[in-house]
């Protein structure tokens, strides 16, 4: 006699918070295409602002990456809230640790964002076109941190719940940042 149960498919638990030791440098393939194409991305943003001023201005080029950066961003912020939908809501899936380091190098990516925001205001004393700018350049640099921690202590699995909302709200923000910074 023949079972009509349908044989399940059996999801793999991945080990949740660091992936091996905190500092452990680990890259991927998957990583390297990404921290690759962000690296080629800050290289041509550089190479296009010295060209169109024909040479080269520190204060020109920062200001330049600042904006490409928050652009790049929203970008990706928009492709891993669509893989995380994805993994978490269609496939049922748990947070798999090149996403997690993917969304490491989106952090990283908003943490110099910030930096050269920073540079931008004290550095050369320019200031954002509303100053409401520079609480949501905060927001967007603590927005996915926030996530990433609440993903990693969760105890109840899968978590990827707390990516999809993390990668919306940060588009949300950046969306935001966007409106309120350069005049």
């Amino acid at each position: 006699m023949e079972s009509s149960e349908q044989p399940s498919t059996p999801r793999r638990i991945y080990k949740q918070g660091e992936p091996e030791h905190p500092f452990e440098v680990k890259v991927t393939l998957i990583d390297g295409i990404l921290l690759a194409a962000t690296l080629i991305f800050l290289a041509i943003a550089a190479i296009d602002a010295i060209q169109r001023t024909g040479e080269f201005n520190v204060y020109l080029v920062t200001r330049a990456m600042h904006y490409q950066i928050s652009r790049y961003s929203l970008v990706v912020a928009l492709v891993m809230a669509v893989i995380a939908v994805f993994l978490g809501i269609i496939r049922k899936d748990d947070v798999t640790p090149w996403f997690r380091r993917g969304a490491y190098i989106v952090v990283g990516s908003l943490l110099l964002q910030a930096l050269l925001g920073i540079v931008l205001m004290f550095g050369f004393g320019a200031q954002p076109y509303q100053p409401e700018h520079l609480v949501y350049g905060i927001a967007a640099a603590a927005c996915l941190p926030f996530f990433v921690f609440v993903e990693t202590t969760a105890k109840k699995r899968p978590a990827m719940g707390s990516y999809i909302w993390g990668f919306i709200l940060l588009m949300g923000i950046i969306v935001r940042a966007i409106g309120t910074g350069a005049a």
